[in-house]
């Protein structure tokens, strides 16, 4: 199985993204595993042996965002948690237009000038 090392730098709204996650999908004719990492202050690193498929890939980038709402916390009945809802637009995860190519060996793929979503003022 042809795989490769990525590694790169996340920032959304010109800030590096806190935590997150990133997965690449093989995409346009190439063949291979799925592979994803965990962002964390705005870096990633996904070793080859768990890296993606060398060939064109789809990109999804998750992160979360705290509203400053309290909810019941499904994990603990009867206790609160502050809600959390995805921070970026699909376009960039669950409907991602972002593609990239993932070439043999050592690959830096940055994504810095994402846009985050505002928090809706819902009540």
């Amino acid at each position: 199985m042809n795989r490769a090392e990525v590694r790169g730098e996340v920032k959304v709204d010109g800030a590096p993204l806190g935590e997150g996650s990133i997965d690449f999908f093989p995409a346009e004719g190439t063949v291979g595993p799925t592979a994803g990492g965990v962002i964390a202050n705005g870096k990633y690193d996904i070793p080859r042996r768990k890296g993606p498929a060398v060939g064109r890939n789809r990109v999804e980038i998750h992160c979360v965002k705290k509203t400053g709402r309290m909810v019941p916390n499904a994990a603990e009945p009867g206790t609160m948690r502050e809600e959390t809802v995805e921070g970026l637009p699909a376009d960039v995860n669950s409907k991602s237009t972002l593609v990239r190519d993932v070439s043999q060996g050592s690959n830096v793929i940055d994504f810095v000038d994402l846009k985050g979503l505002p928090l809706s003022k819902g009540k």
